[in-house]
């Protein structure tokens, strides 16, 4: 009787414990498929998380520059409090070879390979790079990069690798820093897209972006017409004083 009754109660447990993982899985995934912007404020502040994972998942051939992900490094550090650190985790996957990559071809990648979750303390972002372009791109119109939800972002590395590099044409890395950060800037809320504005200074005409050409936020920072912005000894483009008060303002440093 007595291992009839343990038999029975160690059902009970594995099934109670079978729920709550799934359960738990549910809360990840649901975390996770908010809005660009939901989680400006976790990303940015250390009232709710100490640290943050950034996980960069690549497809064979198309890592980002270390000077890339460098620069990302010190903007990160520039911007957010985060006293128990930032940890990047690289992760390199085997190419798609398509032709274009849809957004949901993206969501669709990134639930096959992320690995990297916010747990407890800890906020995760994830960026993928891709072997192919954006389905989104019209003849000379290209998309080089997207922020899709709260923590997701996708970079069409292989864009940004045809457009750079040759006569007329910007460094690798300089292309993909703005890109990069741009994309970046967009999940810690700008512009006006869960970080509120200090002072007036959205381009409403073309989303969430900001109306200083100088800015990282312009909108031009994500599409083609980028290209001879960098040309030369041009700078990469960083976040106006606009943009840096509202990231304060929102819990940043």
């Amino acid at each position: 009787m007595n291992r009839l009754i343990s038999f029975f109660f160690l059902i009970f447990i594995l099934a109670v414990s079978f729920g709550c993982k799934k359960d738990s899985k549910r809360r990840i995934e649901k975390f996770h498929r908010q809005d660009v912007g939901y989680s400006a404020f976790g990303i940015l502040s250390d009232k709710d998380y100490k640290s943050l994972t950034v996980e960069i998942i690549f497809m064979t051939g198309f890592k980002p520059t270390d000077l890339a992900i460098d620069n990302l490094k010190q903007l990160i550090s520039a911007q957010c409090n985060k006293p128990d650190g930032v940890r990047f985790i690289f992760r390199e996957i085997s190419p798609q070879v398509k032709s274009s990559y849809s957004i949901d071809d993206v969501v669709s990648i990134e639930n096959e390979y992320r690995e990297e979750f916010t747990y407890r303390k800890d906020l995760a972002i994830c960026f993928l790079f891709l072997d192919g372009p954006s389905s989104e791109n019209q003849g000379s119109s290209m998309v080089l990069g997207q922020a899709y939800y709260n923590t997701s972002m996708v970079i069409y590395e292989k864009s940004l690798k045809d457009n750079s590099g040759g006569f007329g044409e910007p460094e690798l890395y300089k292309l993909e820093t703005t890109v990069i950060n741009h994309e970046f800037g967009h999940i810690l809320g700008l512009v006006n897209n869960g970080t509120e504005m200090y002072h007036p200074h959205q381009d409403a005409a073309n989303g969430s972006h900001c109306i200083n050409s100088d800015c990282l936020m312009y909108w031009e920072a994500e599409t083609g017409s980028l290209f001879s912005n960098l040309i030369g000894n041009s700078p990469i483009p960083t976040f106006d004083s606009n943009c840096l008060k509202d990231l304060k303002e929102k819990g940043g440093r």
